[in-house]
């Protein structure tokens, strides 16, 4: 495998975790207040800027300029995301009268694993492609 593709996936997987904390972290607080689905897009709404912006930085080092047509990006990436995490929770709450906070929280971080696989895939061949085509 190539080197520049091993440390691409290092960093992306350092920021997905990072990222998973804090959208497990303002999950939790937002669900005290409001409801599953909503505690989710607020959540999944921050950290996505962040994850973007810090895989933008750092994993794909995309040039300055970009922030913006990133950021649109990324939000279009949010909401395939957004769908499946949600779709994961509706899941969840057919299967499951009143499900505890817990395995809502296991429920979003399966999902959000399953969904981060498919965001590496879609940053590097779409939102970074021309860095990614031009880096060794």
């Amino acid at each position: 495998m190539n080197r520049a593709l091993v440390r691409q996936m290092a960093r992306f997987v350092l920021v997905g975790v990072l990222c998973l904390l804090l959208q497990i972290v303002l999950y939790a607080l937002l669900r005290i207040g409001l409801s599953a689905l909503t505690a989710n897009f607020g959540a999944l709404t921050v950290c996505t800027v962040v994850n973007t912006e810090a895989n933008r930085r750092f994993t794909f080092t995309a040039d300055q300029n970009s922030f913006a047509r990133t950021q649109l990006q990324g939000l279009l990436v949010f909401a395939a995301y957004y769908l499946l995490t949600s779709g994961a929770l509706l899941l969840l709450q057919a299967v499951v009268a009143t499900p505890s906070r817990r395995m809502e929280l296991a429920v979003l971080a399966v999902s959000s694993a399953v969904g981060t696989v498919g965001r590496f895939v879609v940053l590097r061949l779409w939102v970074f492609r021309r860095r990614v085509l031009t880096s060794r």
